[in-house]
């Protein structure tokens, strides 16, 4: 499977964008319905254990992730048990306020045809789940709450 992208233009500016989408404790429960999310543990270098699994139609993937540490507008992490993925958030200025993107790639297991199939199918599960995603933190970003 490859990586599945999706931006949306958000009326803020980007260190209020920044704020939220890059801070794992803040973004997390806001995309709550693309999802399960739990925090296990923090470390000292700023980096964080996650229990995390997405909805990808009737089944849940992910597992163990490390969030890795605060950068300048972008939030990364990668898995480390479980299906694995990976993702990022990342926060651009742009003419008309921020751009938000985010990307998120899984690899499914299976021969050749198997997990190619599954693969399809879960990018386009996915891409309606990001798009979902980045307008409910677009919506709270803008209007609060």
């Amino acid at each position: 499977m490859g990586a599945v992208t999706r931006t949306t233009l958000v009326h803020a500016g980007p260190d209020e964008v920044a704020q939220v989408a890059t801070d794992p404790d803040a973004v997390l429960p806001i995309i709550g319905s693309f999802g399960r999310f739990e925090r296990i543990e923090s470390h000292a270098d700023g980096s964080q254990e996650w229990d995390l699994y997405l909805d990808v139609g009737t089944i849940h993937v992910g597992g163990r992730v490390l969030v890795e540490p605060p950068s300048d507008g972008s939030l990364v992490w990668h898995s480390v048990r479980g299906t694995m993925h990976d993702a990022r958030i990342v926060v651009s200025p742009a003419t008309d306020g921020t751009t938000l993107a985010m990307t998120i790639s899984v690899k499914f297991a299976g021969r050749l045809l198997t997990g190619w199939i599954t693969g399809v199918l879960a990018d386009r599960i996915l891409a309606r789940r990001i798009e979902a995603s980045l307008q409910q933190l677009r919506h709270r970003i803008e209007y609060g709450g």
